[in-house]
């Protein structure tokens, strides 16, 4: 068949198809799809006011119920004895309270421990049993030498006062006030040597490992206005 042209030549090509030709399936283009967004229903709160009085309710619940508990806890095994409150004391004065009376058992942390104390007395050294309530060996030595100054009345004046008490390997170290020199000044040579050799020994005897123990004044090494030498540690010949 001849072919024809239009009056422009546009660059398509128009023919008519054979009886014996098959035809040309036609591909038809596929739009996208756009799915619709489904809203999710708000959920709707509650005021303010009111989630603000819920939370404060649930926390005084809490508060509450565990006290309750802990209460409960706490008196079960008292009925076993197994918790005594009788037996229990708030302060040092009221336990040393119950250490004299002797009538009750201390069930505390501390315990009543025996100590061999040396003190002067009439140019020599004696020495007595006492009783203390025993907790940390500082604590413990404070009150072993307030003891021993308990047994010399009047010879050291009632201002003097232990101000720390700390070691160092076996040299215990005792920092007094300044009327700790001024006292013995006033005993003499003998007498403060007597005591001082008292204190050293009570110490060393009842708190191994320490076998020195070294006075000083304010935290200082005292050189002048002392009747016996304090610049080095004191010790009990070997």
């Amino acid at each position: 068949m001849p072919r024809k042209y239009d009056d422009f030549d546009d660059g398509f090509e128009v023919r008519r198809r054979e009886p014996d030709e098959e035809p040309v399936p036609f591909r038809e283009e596929r739009r996208p799809v756009r799915r619709r967004r489904t809203e999710e229903p708000e959920t709707k709160k509650a005021p303010l006011l009111i989630r603000i009085i819920a939370w404060l309710a649930v926390v005084a619940f809490c508060f509450v119920d565990g006290h309750v508990g802990t209460s409960f806890a706490l008196r079960l095994p008292n009925k076993n004895d197994i918790l005594m409150p009788q037996a229990v004391v708030s302060d040092r004065q009221e336990a040393q309270g119950v250490l004299e009376d002797g009538s009750a058992e201390i069930r505390v942390n501390a315990r009543k421990v025996a100590f061999t104390v040396y003190f002067p007395r009439e140019e020599a050294i004696a020495s007595e049993k006492t009783d203390i309530l025993s907790g940390i060996m500082e604590d413990d030595i404070r009150q072993i030498f307030g003891k021993i100054l308990s047994l010399v009345p009047g010879s050291f004046s009632p201002d003097m006062k232990v101000l720390n008490v700390f070691r160092s390997g076996d040299t215990l170290f005792l920092n007094l006030n300044a009327p700790f020199i001024s006292s013995l000044s006033k005993l003499g040579v003998k007498e403060s040597t007597l005591f001082i050799t008292a204190v050293v020994r009570t110490i060393t005897e009842n708190f191994p490992p320490l076998t020195k123990v070294r006075f000083l004044v304010n935290g200082k090494v005292t050189r002048e206005g002392t009747p016996v030498d304090l610049t080095v540690p004191w010790q009990l010949p070997q």
